[in-house]
């Protein structure tokens, strides 16, 4: 179902016109009457939340997918994708941190690490149909950078727990 189609939907279960939704939402009518036959496909996000404020729903009604009638939403069964994605983007450090490490031990030519939990991630993303193309450049400095700023969020509260346990003692 088409945002457009849960648009009209929500209005018509509401007895509202598309005029009336439009005055409201601070649109033209021509935006909803658009929208509401398919030919505008992805709204802007404040176009939608005057939609939504103007249906009396939040934005979320719109563009979320309608769980299937008569069945309960399925229960979580592992980690989130972005979780999976992290981790393998911290094992994979940890691996090129151990492949560093070894080369300054031995002073000989670095190992090649292979990155098998990245491989095993942009495999999982090709299952649910991700484009091959955009992970290199777009997903997985991505991955890194969430991954980065955990560490760094995680040091930074470790920091914060010292400098606390250090004002108590003064």
């Amino acid at each position: 179902m088409s945002i457009g189609d849960k648009v009209r939907a929500t209005r018509k279960a509401a007895g509202i016109s598309q005029e009336e939704v439009a005055r409201r939402a601070g649109v033209s009518l021509n935006v909803i009457n658009r929208l509401e036959r398919g030919v505008i496909l992805d709204p802007h996000y404040s176009t939608l939340r005057g939609i939504a404020s103007a249906l009396g729903v939040p934005v979320e009604d719109l563009v979320r997918e309608p769980a299937l009638a008569g069945k309960a939403d399925a229960p979580e069964t592992g980690p989130s994708l972005l979780d999976k994605a992290l981790g393998a983007a911290q094992r994979d450090a940890q691996l090129d941190a151990q492949a560093r490490a070894r080369l300054f031990a031995s002073e000989g030519e670095p190992q090649s690490v292979a990155s098998y939990e990245e491989d095993k991630f942009r495999a999982e993303l090709r299952t649910l149909g991700f484009p091959d193309e955009r992970f290199e450049d777009f997903v997985w400095p991505l991955v890194e950078l969430a991954a980065k700023t955990k560490q760094l969020e995680e040091q930074l509260a470790a920091c914060e727990e010292e400098r606390r346990l250090l004002m108590n003692r003064v």
